[in-house]
This record gives C-alpha cells, sequence and structure tokens, in this order.
C-alpha cells in the first residue's frame, strides 16, 4: 500500500497560535494549562465552583488548555466578511488553520491543485459558545415559566446572554458544517465531510484521507480535528463523571495523576501520495507508513477502555506498514492522566510491544497542552512531526513518580523526563503515535522521516 506524504500543517493550540510557537513551548517545557477565566465561559466560573467532586450542577476543578488572543480576519477568504465574522471559532478556527496549512503546503493560490483538494475534519457535536446563544430564547421559552412557578415569582426573569455580535443561524450546524465551509472559503473540491470518531478523530480523519488519495478520487487532502465546545458545558460534563483531577494537576505517565484536563485548539495537515510529493518536489515534512484502526466491541462500560481492542489497532498498524514494533525510535502515547485509561493502555503496550521485545522511549504531550478530546491526536501528531524535524524528543512534564519498572515498557527509563536527542535505530527516522477514545475508537499511526528529507 502506497506511503502518504505530509507536506503542510497548521495549529492553534492552548498558547501557540503556530507550529513554530507551539515547538517553542515545547522545547521550554511550558505549562500551557491555566486557570479558566470570566472571558473564556462568559460567566464567572467561581459561581459553579465547589472543591468537592460528585456535587450536582458544580464544577470542582477550574484549570484548562484555552486559545486566547486569537484576531481573525474575515477578509482573507472567499465568503462574506460579515458572515465569518458572525460565525463561531469552530468555523473560525478551522478556517485559519486550513489556510495556514494549505500555505505552507506552498499550493495556496494555486487553484487547479486546490480544486482537487479536499478536507476531513474531526468535530465534536457538543454546544458552543455561539450555539447556546441561539439556543438560549429557546431555554428561556421554555424553563421560564417553570422556574416562575416553582419561585411563585412572576417577575423572575432568567438573564440573557451577552454579546456584541448577532450568531449566524450557521452556528447551529457545528458537527457538520465546518468542512463544507473551509471548501467553499478555500475553493476547495466536493470531498469535504466532518466525523466524530472521539479523541482519535484525526487519525480516523487522517486514514478516510488516505483512501481518497490512494483511489485517486483527490490529489490533495487536508485532515485534522478541533475541539471548541463550550469551556463551562464541558466543565460540567467532566466534573459528573468524575474526569477531572482534584489535585488540579494532570501528570500522564505519572503514578499520582488521578484525571485529565480538557483542552481547546485545533490541527491540520496537508497530505499527498508519497510518490506524487516526490514527483512534485514537495517538501516532504514525514511519511505515514500504517494506521490501524479498531473499535473495542463489548466492554464493561462505555466509557472504559479495552486492551484486546487497543491491541487490535497496533496489530493492524504495524502489518500494514510491513514494520516491527521494534523499529519504533519513540511512542507518543495517548496517556490522558486518568487512572483508569493510563493503566489499560499501559496493560496494552506491554503486552503487544513486551511481545516483540520493543522498547521505545515514550512520552505525552498532554502534559504541556491538556487534553484536546476530538484533536487531541492531531497535538501529539504534531508533537512528533516537530520532534523528527528538530532531531529533538522534548521532554514529558509534570513526571515526578513515573509508572512502570525498569522491566516494564513503559518504564521510568523510557519516558522522556528531560530533551532527548532523537536516536535512530537506522536511516530512518520511526515514530509511533497512539489514539484512544470514548466508546472504543482506538487508532495507532506509524510515521517515517528519512535522512534526505529536509525540513
Amino acid at each position: 500500500m502506497e506511503k502518504i506524504a505530509i507536506i503542510g500543517l497548521s495549529c492553534l493550540f492552548p498558547g501557540a497560535k503556530n507550529p513554530e510557537e507551539f515547538w517553542h513551548n515545547l522545547n521550554e517545557q511550558k505549562d500551557s494549562i491555566s486557570p479558566v477565566t470570566i472571558e473564556d465561559i462568559g460567566v464567572d466560573p467561581a459561581i459553579f465552583y465547589d472543591p468537592v467532586k460528585g456535587k450536582p450542577e458544580t464544577i470542582y476543578n477550574l484549570n484548562g488548555g484555552f486559545v486566547r488572543n486569537f484576531k481573525f480576519e474575515p477578509t482573507e477568504y472567499n465568503l462574506p466578511p460579515e458572515l465569518l465574522a458572525s460565525l463561531d471559532n469552530t468555523f473560525q478556527w478551522s478556517l485559519y488553520a486550513a489556510k495556514q496549512a494549505i500555505q505552507q503546503s506552498g499550493y495556496l493560490g494555486n487553484q487547479a491543485v486546490l480544486s482537487k483538494c479536499g478536507v476531513i475534519l474531526g468535530t465534536l457535536s457538543l454546544p458552543t459558545k455561539a450555539s447556546n446563544q441561539l439556543f438560549a430564547p429557546i431555554y428561556q421559552q421554555t424553563i421560564q415559566p417553570a422556574i416562575q412557578e416553582l419561585l411563585q415569582d412572576k417577575d423572575f426573569h432568567l438573564p440573557s446572554l451577552a454579546t456584541s455580535i448577532k450568531a449566524s443561524s450557521y452556528n447551529a450546524m457545528i458537527s457538520g458544517f465546518p468542512a463544507a465551509m473551509i471548501a467553499q472559503a478555500l475553493t476547495l473540491s466536493n470531498i469535504h465531510f466532518c466525523l466524530d470518531a472521539a479523541c482519535s478523530s484525526p487519525l480516523y480523519a487522517i486514514k478516510l484521507a488516505s483512501h481518497y488519495l490512494r483511489s485517486h478520487k483527490a490529489d490533495l487532502m487536508i485532515a485534522g480535528g478541533i475541539s471548541s465546545s463550550d469551556p463551562l458545558f464541558l466543565r460540567m460534563f467532566f466534573s459528573g463523571i468524575q474526569g477531572y483531577p482534584e489535585n488540579d494537576i494532570s501528570r500522564p505517565l505519572d503514578n499520582t495523576s488521578r484525571g485529565l484536563i480538557t483542552a481547546e485548539g485545533i490541527g491540520m495537515f496537508v497530505l499527498k501520495k508519497h510518490s506524487d510529493a516526490i514527483r512534485d518536489g514537495d517538501n516532504i515534512l514525514a511519511t505515514i507508513c500504517g494506521i490501524g484502526l479498531s473499535n473495542d466491541g463489548r466492554g464493561k462500560h462505555l466509557l472504559s477502555p479495552n486492551s484486546q481492542g487497543q491491541i487490535i489497532a497496533f496489530e493492524r498498524a504495524y502489518t500494514e506498514a510491513e514494520l516491527s514494533p521494534k523499529d519504533i525510535d519513540y511512542m507518543e502515547c495517548h496517556a490522558t492522566g486518568t487512572l483508569l485509561g493510563d493503566s489499560t493502555e499501559f496493560n496494552s503496550v506491554e503486552t503487544f510491544f513486551g511481545e516483540h521485545q520493543a522498547t521505545p522511549l515514550v512520552g505525552s504531550v498532554k502534559a504541556n497542552v491538556g487534553h484536546l478530546l476530538v484533536a487531541a491526536a492531531s497535538v501529539s501528531l504534531m508533537k512528533v512531526i516537530l520532534s523528527m524535524c528538530g532531531n529533538i524528543i522534548p521532554a514529558t512534564i509534570n513526571v515526578t513518580d513515573p509508572i512502570g519498572s525498569d522491566d516494564n515498557v513503559i518504564a521510568p527509563k523510557t519516558i522522556v523526563k528531560n530533551a532527548t536527542k532523537w536516536r535512530s535505530k537506522a536511516s530512518v527516522k520511526r515514530a509511533a503515535i497512539s489514539a484512544f477514545g470514548f466508546g472504543g475508537t482506538n487508532a495507532h499511526l506509524i510515521l517515517e522521516r528519512g535522512e534526505k528529507e529536509n525540513d
């Protein structure tokens, strides 16, 4: 099966509006997680805060990864600026990232190529700040009378959401329309759709994008994932399932970690068949050798990861790539920082990689930026590509009591706790990226970069 070249990338992550800033933050071991503000959620978070977890309608953790101080320029796209200015971050971040990725690939303005370019984007079908603005009147009409009756106060009125710009009705279509908006705004082909495979969404998008390239239905594809849901809604949800750490610190690959930190952002990648990229003289940042996808099937609980399903994804990836796990120099783990998730992934890695006597270096970027949910795998992939290009594996921060022992695949000696020069086992750098999503959507991607490929 022909390999897929990555020839462009872009991002908007907590503390970074482009790959260069993200790479700088990783090398500086920057923790981009910070307390939520009134500006982030639209109300004072202290109203809902209670440090004791388990109480209904409260949040017990105030930390998160946020995109702040982003300036969107609506005049740069092939759609009315008035429309674009009224759109939710889901649309504006998607447009920005898609354009930046195409620009880095060298094809911005090349209409002959872009007319054969598709886009697949991982998105969440959850409320956003702008969609809430549209639905607020409906909530008021249905809920307000009930509260008035309950309080025996006909003068009680729910407050309106303050906003300076009238939200577009397009903001109600957050689950499927962003990809179509990208295609229209950048004059791409008619191949465009969104998907939700939870945390694995970007790798599922890349797998499908690869199909369109190999089947000659597209010459170029953009794939990635975006997390832009309402921060208050997310906090209520993850507080309800007790997914946050009580001590406010998420420590992936650490024995003391007891939860994840939710975050927002977007990562996008421009893909092309490897032979086409060589023919056209494209700058190949890295090459995808194989992607293994699987589902957990029937398990203990919908939110409980299944080791068997994860192992199937491993097996399929290495079969497709025709490689052994022993060929992998570094593995970016999913590693969210939750006890159940990390222990399950640990067991899966021990079973599969242990059988092959493979001991790659390991790490997790979620300690730096948080868990970007449906965009999480795009952060992991971005980190690995930049690490390959920069010949440095950045440290996994906040690890004080590393999981595993010296006899394990994931162990204190294999977790990258300090910036480490990339040491290839061959003339080609090889890495793996894992992503495991709610509901049992598993993905494992194998990446390589040869010595002759230049930055």
